[in-house]
């Protein structure tokens, strides 16, 4: 992966870039080893949401200074399943598969915020409330021109079921444009797991496209806003 920050053209000149699972490894940040990888001016933010087998798993941005000059960044915990209004059947599932804990890192300047968030594995109306948490912290924000919000979404299944046309509803409600849509598949797996919001000022044009590069079990997602 730092082999491909460094050399990928993809990765050059990015103004943010934001990080789901990213750990800690011979005591350095990922996100601090990153950062240095994409060169001089680049300042990092992680945040441990949980020990997931022993390893720090966590969230984590990059931005280039003086394109975004965030105030002290934050942590929102993301919805716990007890805050969830579930079936009988979903919360029979979480009790079989534990629920992880989730977080998202907000960041803001006076102009643009930014949210990086991973939700949890399992539960359709567990991940919904999830992504409504962020909603509510967005909504409850001074406004700004422009909102992202980028991260592992966790929306596996069969696309033509479309399982999560729920969270993809509470997206438009809240005045979000998925600039990710048409992207088929951010996992090895073939699965779309991972999408970017704009939320504000609509982008007069954008562009999005994956590399088939392992970074984790995900492919990394670009857009040119």
């Amino acid at each position: 992966m730092i082999e491909a920050v460094r050399h990928r053209p993809d990765f050059r000149d990015l103004d943010l870039f934001a990080l789901q699972e990213a750990s800690v490894h011979d005591g350095r940040a990922d996100a601090k080893v990153i950062a240095e990888a994409m060169g001089d001016g680049y300042s990092w933010f992680q945040a441990t949401a949980q020990l997931f087998r022993g390893r720090e798993q966590a969230n984590a941005l990059i931005w280039k200074r003086g394109v975004f000059d965030p105030e002290p960044l934050e942590v929102v915990t993301l919805a716990s399943m007890d805050d969830a209004p579930l079936t009988r059947m979903e919360r029979a599932l979480l009790r079989a598969v534990p629920p992880q804990k989730r977080i998202a890192i907000r960041a803001e300047s006076r102009d643009l915020r930014v949210y990086v968030m991973h939700l949890d594995v399992v539960g359709f109306s567990h991940k919904l409330e999830q992504f409504r948490t962020v909603v509510r912290d967005m909504n409850a924000r001074p406004r700004v021109s422009r909102t992202l919000l980028a991260g592992d979404m966790n929306t596996f299944g069969p696309p033509s079921l479309q399982p999560w046309r729920r969270l993809r509803a509470a997206a438009h409600e809240a005045g979000l444009t998925e600039v990710t849509q048409h992207l088929r598949r951010t996992h090895w797996t073939a699965q779309k797991l991972d999408a970017i919001y704009v939320g504000g000022e609509s982008p007069q044009t954008s562009r999005a496209w994956t590399l088939r590069l392992r970074a984790s079990d995900h492919f990394p997602v670009f857009a040119d806003i």
